[in-house]
């Protein structure tokens, strides 16, 4: 797999030596090399290779539009004088 697409704070399944554990990936270093947090607590392995990585999700959240709330919500102050 490339590490092109990964980015801090992704999750990340990991092989090594026939292993697997997921991580959260700290950080990638300029030689390709992840910086991991593995998820389980029985893991050792801080570090992995790009042909190491199983599989990949990216940590996206919904954009949101700032100042604007759904058009179903009440607004507070309207509650409270009502």
């Amino acid at each position: 797999m490339r590490t092109r697409g990964i980015e801090p704070g992704d999750l990340v399944l990991v092989n090594k030596r026939g292993r697997l554990f997921h991580a959260k990936v700290r950080s990638i270093d300029r030689d390709g090399k992840l910086r991991l947090d593995p998820l389980e607590r029985n893991v050792s392995y801080r570090e992995a290779t790009a042909r190491e990585i199983a599989d990949h999700w990216r940590h996206a959240g919904r954009p949101r539009e700032e100042g604007r709330q759904p058009p179903e919500q009440l607004d507070l102050n309207e509650w409270i004088t009502a």
